[in-house]
């Protein structure tokens, strides 16, 4: 009798960590996905093979890969995920009406501009949808997803990197968030006068280098043709253009991330980049309809805050 007849159905949590190796090609980028150790995935991949009664994969340098065996064996996997999503999604559209629970995070920006507003729409609209929130940051927030932690994901992706890998997600573009100048006003004239150099002898924030922001600000800059003069630097956008709003040094960040009353520091007509805000979820939860709801709800907050008068100091800003 093989191993497989003796230990029955191997444990679809195992065959889920196949498929990321498949994906990412290592145990350590595994482990990370998942959150756990990579002697963990290791043990749990050395237990699926012994479930499945063949070798599924083989060491080649740093990285794996699947044997023929191990290839079948995902793509049946993937299949198997999808139909459980697309299971799930099609229970609910026998309802009569939408209701539920649907977990959805958020990055720390998304969760006062848009996550707030939709909830409070989402309890008007559709009171049988209960609405839990937690704010987790993008790629944190694909790897719960993944996990099935998750239903919807806001995330955000800076139009220069590569960002995390989405097989197996659906990520829609809700809006563009364009990094704007936020300057102190005395300098705008120049600014406006000369572009960004004209400030490359000014005091600058910024984010840890290594971050998104940091990289996009230091990228503009370095377009422009000088490196920034750091003099502060601190966690996450907001706390950046709260700083910045002091006007003791500068500062290029997401319009999202702007402070109430602190529009009258962007410098309008700068084309500094930006980022996309996306609805992420999973592939096999398309026709889900508390997704569908939200993500009508979603497109609703979006709508209204585009639609909002603008000021003449936010017109090149914002577009």
């Amino acid at each position: 009798m093989s191993r497989q007849a003796e230990t029955g159905i191997p444990d679809l949590r195992r065959m889920m960590f196949l498929c990321d190796l498949a994906e990412l090609g290592t145990v350590v980028a595994v482990a990370e996905r998942r959150n756990i150790t990579s002697s963990a995935v290791s043990q749990q991949l050395r237990v699926l093979e012994d479930e499945i009664g063949m070798i599924l994969f083989r060491r080649d340098g740093r990285t794996f890969g699947l044997t023929r065996g191990g290839e079948v064996l995902v793509e049946h996997v993937r299949h198997v995920l999808a139909a459980v999503d697309e299971a799930v999604s099609a229970v609910a559209a026998t309802g009569k009406t939408v209701a539920g629970r649907i977990t959805v995070s958020g990055f720390t920006i998304s969760i006062p501009g848009l996550i707030a507003p939709m909830v409070q729409r989402l309890s008007r609209d559709v009171p049988d949808l209960r609405t839990r929130v937690l704010q987790i940051d993008t790629v944190p927030a694909v790897r719960a997803l993944r996990r099935g932690e998750l239903d919807l994901a806001i995330t955000c992706w800076y139009h220069f990197g590569g960002g995390e890998s989405l097989a197996g997600l659906v990520s829609e573009e809700i809006m563009v968030d364009p990094i704007v100048l936020l300057a102190p006003e005395r300098l705008h004239r120049r600014v406006r006068m000369f572009g960004l150099a004209a400030l490359a002898e000014e005091p600058w924030i910024t984010a840890p280098p290594g971050g998104a922001l940091a990289t996009a600000a230091a990228r503009a800059a370095e377009a422009a043709g000088f490196t920034m003069k750091v003099a502060h630097r601190m966690e996450g956008a907001q706390n950046v253009a709260q700083f910045a709003a002091s006007e003791v040094a500068s500062a290029m960040v997401p319009l999202l991330a702007v402070p109430p009353g602190a529009e009258r520091l962007i410098v309008d007509g700068l084309d500094l980049g930006g980022r996309s805000i996306c609805a992420t979820y999973r592939e096999g939860r398309q026709r889900d309809p508390n997704i569908r709801a939200t993500l009508h709800v979603l497109r609703g907050v979006v709508a209204d805050r585009s639609a909002l008068p603008a000021r003449p100091d936010e017109l090149g800003a914002a577009s």
